[in-house]
């Protein structure tokens, strides 16, 4: 108000006592001046930490947005993915070293689980926006391959196989009801038949038709693998899902 540093004028003013209504009306200045205020730095980084933020969508971009959205996590300062597969870990690394020229880091959990995150404002806020315009892009424009990745980094975080017997089914797993229906929209696109199971919660591919589609224009990426620890596994051994769809495949023609 006067222009003097508050270390000047402290002197004189410590010893003045101020009594509950007073230092309610103080408390009341101080949040209007700071809601009048705007925060010039929200979303932006320190100088010097500025990162590349693409103005177009790519395969790439949309592959990192989407795992993002899936297995991943985005606050107001840092965005974490995680995965117990080192081999999406090491994509996520080198696909954020590539796109965002950022600095992420590694970490391994008690549980086996990795978190890859980056510790940036602006990386940060540029993502959620990215997460919130995803699906209208690929509704509205977006090519075969990056609908593909899409769905590959879908099945990729949320999907397995199920092959015993004669049951044989892709599934995809998801708590929001708006997702599953994308899911299904853009197979749709590729004439690959899903269905929404009644609780909402997934989506499945089943019969030879649509299950050969998913391996010729989707799939999963060739290094993903079960985790042959779980409880209700049936192979009891480390082997990647593309593999397991492929058994599946060649089955069709052994019957």
């Amino acid at each position: 108000m006067i222009g003097v540093a508050k270390s000047t004028v402290h002197p004189y003013l410590r010893d003045i006592f101020l009594n509950t209504k007073q230092k309610q009306e103080v408390e009341l200045r101080r949040k209007e001046k700071c809601n009048k205020r705007p925060n010039s730095r929200k979303g932006k980084c320190l100088p010097g930490r500025e990162i590349i933020k693409p103005k177009f969508w790519s395969d790439d971009l949309v592959h990192i947005v989407a795992h993002f959205m899936f297995d991943g996590m985005v606050t107001k300062d840092r965005c974490v993915y995680f995965s117990k597969d080192k081999y999406q870990i090491e994509h996520m690394r080198e696909l954020l070293c590539k796109i965002f020229k950022a600095n992420p880091r590694v970490e391994k959990r008690d549980n086996g689980v990795y978190g890859i995150a980056v510790y940036h404002v602006e990386l940060a806020d540029y993502i959620k926006n990215r997460k919130e315009k995803l699906l209208s892009y690929l509704n509205n424009g977006a090519s075969d391959s990056s609908k593909s990745i899409f769905l590959k980094a879908f099945f990729d975080d949320e999907g397995n196989v199920f092959y015993k017997n004669y049951k044989r089914r892709v599934r995809g797993y998801q708590k929001s009801r708006v997702i599953l229906e994308q899911i299904k929209k853009l197979m749709d696109d590729f004439s690959i038949e899903g269905k929404i199971n009644n609780k909402g919660n997934n989506i499945e591919i089943s019969g030879r038709d649509n299950l050969v589609k998913f391996s010729r224009e989707i799939n999963f990426s060739s290094r993903i693998y079960i985790n042959p620890d779980r409880k209700n596994s049936i192979w009891k051994k480390k082997i990647s899902k593309r593999k397991i769809l492929a058994l599946l495949l060649k089955a069709y023609h052994n019957n």
